[in-house]
This record gives structure tokens, sequence and C-alpha cells, in this order.
């Protein structure tokens, strides 16, 4: 009878120290949707599996090259995008819907948008407030690398190249007063160039002048006869 009881005791403790599906925070499906009027071609393509992080796994690797744990608790690793990226760098938009399991023996549904031709990158975007795993989702922007792309299209998307960023516009400069000239020696102020004019005129008279009496000097009248 000991044994019995010991033996169940042992087992409840190793059932509760092995985390089940419940309570595992990986995903267990993701399906890949959108693209535009039409959708894809071949219809929404689904991936099962394993997604607990670290499992090195298709739709593990999925998850972390998508950011999912970036925007996904508030606890996450960080690295989400602090300001919406320009619309027209953007491309075609496509939607990862991950499905986990929660401990209410339902599943929870998270949406998540994707850019995968984005200029710059792959971008991603997981709207707030989305239910998971007894929380809600944080949210937020996020670029991945280019490996999303290539795996996304490895798993069915159309094979296209990235966006090339648009060029800002630049609004022309309003006009503005040209600049003022340094002032020099050489360049006097407006006011003096009356003065310097007059002083020069009166230069001019006294040198005249001067040079009628010398000259008057130079050469006397004839003497007149008693």
């Amino acid at each position: 009878m000991r044994r019995r009881v010991l033996a169940m005791l042992v087992l409840s403790l190793l059932l509760a120290a092995v985390p089940t599906a419940a309570q595992a925070k990986g995903a267990s499906e993701a399906t890949i949707s959108g693209g535009g009027p039409g959708g894809l071609p071949g219809g929404p393509i689904k991936m099962k599996g394993d997604g607990e992080p670290g499992s090195g796994n298709d739709l593990s690797n999925l998850a972390d090259q998508a950011g999912v744990w970036a925007v996904l608790f508030d606890d996450g690793p960080g690295g989400e995008l602090a300001s919406t990226p320009a619309a027209a760098d953007r491309g075609p938009r496509y939607t990862i819907t991950w499905t986990f399991p929660n401990g209410a023996g339902t599943e929870d549904k998270v949406r998540q948008s994707v850019w995968p031709y984005a200029a710059g990158g792959p971008l991603t975007f997981m709207a707030s407030g989305q239910r998971v795993l007894e929380s809600t989702t944080k949210g937020g922007w996020f670029r991945s690398t280019d490996t999303l792309r290539q795996t996304l299209i490895g798993l069915g998307l159309p094979s296209r190249q990235p966006l090339t960023a648009t060029s800002p516009t630049v609004p022309a400069p309003s006009p503005a007063a040209a600049p003022a000239q340094p002032m020099t020696a050489a360049d006097p102020e407006p006011g003096v160039w009356p003065r310097v004019a007059a002083g020069l005129a009166l230069l001019l008279v006294v040198a005249a002048a001067g040079a009628l009496v010398l000259r008057r000097r130079a050469n006397p009248g004839a003497a007149t006869t008693p």
C-alpha cells in the first residue's frame, strides 16, 4: 500500500514538472493567406508542428523570423519598430493566423500581417489586445531579415524581389533674403561716401588755388615807368 501511494506521488510530481501542450507558449499551426485579390493561387498555406521557441522545426523557425515573440507578450525579447513604415514601401500584404492551444481545451487564434517584399526587409504587424494563452498580445511592428522572404517563397508565395525604397519628397526651400556681405576696409558704409566726395572736392579746390598762386609768383607782371 505504501509503495502504491509513493508511486502515485512520484507520478504526480513528474506530470506537474513536464509542460503540457496547453501550458506551452508555442503555436501548433500557422495558416498563410492573402496577398491581394484572389489570394494565393493554390489557396491558403498551412503548417503544423511544435512552434515552441527554440524547438528548431519549420513552424518554430517561421515564428522566430516573423518576430512573433518580440510582439506577442510584454516580456518578449524586444526588437519591434518604434514607428509605422511608409505604406508605399511595403508591397502586397499577407496574413499569418497562428493557432495556440490554451488551458481551456480550445485554441486561440492570433493574426499577424506580413509584407514579405517590403523595401529594407520584410515587415510584420500584430495588433494588440488579441486573446492568447490567458493573456492578450502586446502587438507592434517588426522588421525581419530577408530570410523570412525566402522562407515564405519556399512555402509557396510568389518569387519576387524586394521593393526599392521610394525617395522622400523634399520640399523646396522657401525664398530667403541674400546674406549680407561682410564689411571690409575697402567698403565703407554708404553714409560715408558723401563725406568722402565732399572732402575730395575741397582738396581739389585748395590744390587749384595753390597752383594759381604759385603761377603768379613765378611770372610777375612788367614794371611801370614814372
